[in-house]
């Protein structure tokens, strides 16, 4: 990105960042008592890490009420049947939308009282004590004024914390993403505190995210807010092998039989299984008050190569350089591009398309280069998990697992059962 769009994209985000931080509203001057346990408003459960949130918070006995807020869908299909979907989908059982304390809310957080009646909404803002804002638009190519309903989201969500009737402000655990430091150098360890926002610039998602903290921020300044910035690493599949087969490791999986090859590296991977980033998350909430932003990765990285041997071994493909790998991607790319000018048969064009990592050329390209250079496998960045782990007792646990063989083979079994791994067509996401 040319230095001086860089410095455009900066200045715009600023403007937006200062334009949703002014005003903040005052605490109440009559405050009524707490309740006796923890009642938690958490947004996004559709989604695979807040599935695994609402697991962990149903089963959590410190928390007596779960309410679960939701977009509505636009093919008008009840929440509850999209929640218990989702829930089947990432191997869950479904059975906790049953329990009395889990409750399932549609609504808007730009709306008027969410789109929710006056009395529930009432309701919610007397007894939430802490907010888990899971919920984000997934889209890396919209560019930042789209995700500016989210970002105002955020801002409610402030509005909504800051003026409860409880003697304590309800905790706002909002989850970021690693994408804010998607620009930051290659050869540095970051920090759990605010980033330059140069490391953010240069797509609507990372730059929406980076706003979304300086909301945060702001308000833990100016308010008795105190919430937690959570940057999310990352995230592998659950116990049940549950990983999107949009994202981009699952992608590049299934490149192997076709490619008949797989990138090795000898470095670490932190990626975090879904189940113990939802027991880290919870604990967050009650991390101490200096605390405003922590890492999501695994403590205990482990080695690329144990997780790429034993996909290698399951599609008896070899090793290569992630060079070699990339090349021998581009090679197919070339060849289906010369095919359709050429007139290829339909099966032999379709043979090349259903390699998905195809459509993931570009980024490839960017991890390679951040490869060459990077302290982590693959051209990821290291960060530091300090604070994480002295907040979150799931992580500081000695005992806690590392990755290994056996959760490539629950991948992989997970990723046969949704298709993936077959002729059957699958969108590819980052």
């Amino acid at each position: 990105m040319l230095a001086q769009n860089v410095a455009e994209s900066i200045l715009t985000m600023r403007r937006m960042a200062d334009g949703y931080t002014a005003q903040f509203p005052s605490r109440p001057t009559i405050l009524i008592p707490a309740p006796t346990g923890d009642v938690v408003l958490v947004t996004g459960t559709t989604g695979s890490l807040g599935c695994h949130l609402l697991k962990s918070l149903a089963s959590d006995t410190s928390v007596l009420r779960v309410y679960a807020l939701n977009r509505p869908a636009k093919n008008k299909a009840t929440l509850r049947d999209r929640q218990k979907e989702a829930l089947i989908d990432r191997v869950i059982d479904a059975s906790i939308l049953d329990l009395d304390k889990v409750v399932l809310l549609e609504g808007e957080l730009t709306e008027p009282n969410w789109g929710l009646s006056a009395n529930v909404y009432e309701e919610i803002h007397q007894s939430v004590t802490h907010i888990i804002h899971n919920a984000w638009r997934v889209d890396l190519v919209a560019p930042l004024p789209a995700f500016e309903p989210v970002i105002r989201g955020v801002r409610r969500l402030v509005d909504f914390a800051l003026t409860s009737p409880l003697v304590s402000t309800p905790r706002i655990v909002y989850i970021s993403s690693m994408a804010v430091i998607r620009e930051a150098p290659q050869d540095m360890i970051i920090p759990e505190t605010p980033v330059d926002p140069a490391y953010a610039a240069g797509g609507g998602y990372p730059e929406s995210k980076w706003i979304a903290e300086q909301i945060m921020y702001t308000a833990a300044q100016k308010t008795p807010l105190d919430p937690i910035i959570v940057r999310v690493g990352q995230v592998s599949g659950g116990p049940g092998g549950d990983w999107s087969p949009h994202e981009w490791v699952p992608i590049m999986v299934q490149s192997a039989p076709k490619l008949r090859c797989f990138p090795e590296d000898s470095r670490n991977v932190e990626w975090i299984p879904f189940d113990i980033a939802a027991s880290a998350i919870l604990d967050f909430r009650h991390a101490s008050n200096d605390t405003h932003t922590v890492h999501l990765v695994h403590p205990r990285p482990a080695p690329w190569r144990t997780i790429a041997l034993a996909i290698a071994t399951e599609f008896a493909v070899p090793l290569v350089p992630f060079s070699e790998w990339l090349a021998r991607l581009e090679d197919t790319a070339k060849s289906a591009r010369n095919a359709e000018q050429e007139g290829a048969s339909q099966a032999a064009r379709g043979n090349a398309r259903r390699i998905r990592a195809l459509r993931l050329i570009p980024f490839f390209r960017s991890q390679a280069i951040k490869a060459k250079s990077g302290r982590m496998a693959l051209g990821w960045q290291e960060v530091e998990v300090e604070r994480a782990v002295k907040a979150s007792p799931t992580l500081a646990d000695p005992a806690l697992r590392q990755l290994n063989a056996v959760d490539v083979k629950r991948w992989i079994a997970y990723w046969r059962k949704v298709g993936l791994l077959t002729d059957n067509s699958v969108s590819a996401r980052l």
